[in-house]
């Protein structure tokens, strides 16, 4: 049964309320090595004994972004979280490299993750509930310095807000001419185009 616009009103107050007087105990609880592990081993036995659980679970983190009162904060504490880890190279050039396949909740896929720093971004959208993916199929042509015209995929796309996200370390020229036809892209069709670097490396369109 459908909830009314009160009753989904009075539901994101209590929510709210609640945060307010238990979220520190809350989040230190979720943040706990037991609590992980507990949580990973419940979904992994949901997504393998029922199909259609990947999609309930996607249809819900669609309805909290689009109605929480709290999206705005949680969206600002990942991207905060994300740079934080490249500026100290946990994730990056700087840390081991490493490539893997990693489920993504809102597709009920697997997806390839080309470095640590992706697979850091994705665990932390996983963690706080930010829908992301990399099966995203955009593809977004650019001149490249030599002057032949080639394709830029973006790192991420996030459903709710209709971002793209890059992220890396580093950039050289041929980067910029990437990310510069993305964020005309972006511009063109009301998207955002955001790109996540080390803190000593800054990017511009």
């Amino acid at each position: 049964m459908r909830r009314s616009e009160e009753q989904l009103k009075n539901y994101s107050e209590g929510a709210k309320k609640r945060w307010q007087i238990h979220g520190d105990m809350l989040r230190g609880m979720m943040k706990s090595p037991e609590y992980k592990t507990k949580m990973k081993d419940v979904k992994e036995a949901q997504y393998s004994s029922d199909p259609s659980y990947a999609q309930r679970i996607s249809n819900g983190i669609h309805r909290f972004w689009a109605t929480s009162p709290f999206a705005d904060t949680l969206r600002k504490e990942a991207s905060d979280r994300a740079v934080r880890l490249l500026a100290e190279n946990k994730i990056g050039p700087q840390a081991p490299f490493k490539t893997e396949w990693k489920h993504n909740p809102w597709t009920g896929e697997s997806e390839w993750m080309h470095s640590s720093w992706e697979s850091a971004f994705m665990d932390t959208c996983i963690s706080r509930g930010y829908p992301v993916t990399k099966s995203h199929g955009i593809t977004i042509p650019y001149t490249h310095p030599d002057g032949s015209l080639r394709t830029y995929v973006p790192d991420f796309y996030a459903f709710d807000d209709r971002v793209l996200y890059e992220v890396k370390g580093r950039h050289d020229e041929v980067d910029t001419a990437k990310w510069d036809s993305a964020a005309a892209f972006c511009e063109e069709h009301g998207w955002r185009f955001v790109v996540l670097l080390e803190e000593s490396d800054t990017y511009s369109p």
